[in-house]
């Protein structure tokens, strides 16, 4: 797995978006938009035997900076995921603009088309709706989720690790913490996506 693989993906999808972020059937969001926070994600994963870890390299300040103000996050961190040595993931958690509004299905869609294509299906993880494509039997996963203003993807590879149960354990804790804004139960109610 490329280390700088799921930041292009993400900025990309986000990039897109333009025509999918013009339905006014939802009361724009005026709260603020804050910056990823870094207590979000654990430092391991002990029941997987991962370790995860804030990634400052140069390359993915230069790849955040480098997108251009087409794209549509504010705000975009990645964590790298090992199993020992081996880099066996990659997280992305980012904040959307204020024109990117995931209450609206439209937006969500769009996003979820782009990162993950049109085989996406719709699972979850402590009640919260996830994002991931079929299991190719190759020990990999994508999985997309949402937050109030935010969200997050989450690639992993490895034969030796079972990426759902990873992104169970994953998802739910980023979710729980309190500095993670939760997307209202109701934003999910009136669209597919």
């Amino acid at each position: 797995m490329t280390r700088l693989r799921l930041l292009p993906l993400a900025c990309v999808a986000v990039g897109m978006l333009a025509s999918g972020c013009a339905a006014r059937d939802v009361v724009p969001d005026t709260s603020p938009v804050t910056p990823i926070s870094t207590d979000l994600v654990p430092a391991s994963l002990p029941a997987q035997k991962l370790t995860i870890d804030l990634d400052r390299s140069k390359e993915v300040k230069k790849a955040v900076q480098s997108a251009g103000p087409q794209v549509l996050v504010g705000d975009a961190r990645l964590w790298n995921i090992h199993r020992g040595q081996r880099l066996v993931g990659a997280l992305q958690l980012a904040t959307l603009k204020k024109r990117v509004d995931p209450r609206r299905a439209t937006d969500r869609q769009a996003i979820i088309s782009q990162v993950l294509g049109g085989r996406a299906r719709q699972i979850q993880v402590d009640g919260l709706p996830v994002w991931t494509v079929p299991d190719d039997g190759a020990g990999r996963g994508i999985y997309v989720w949402f937050g109030a203003r935010s969200f997050g993807v989450l690639q992993l590879k490895g034969t030796d690790i079972q990426p759902a149960a990873v992104a169970d354990a994953l998802v739910h804790q980023i979710a729980s913490r309190p500095a993670w804004r939760a997307l209202p139960p109701q934003a999910y109610a009136t669209g597919s996506a």
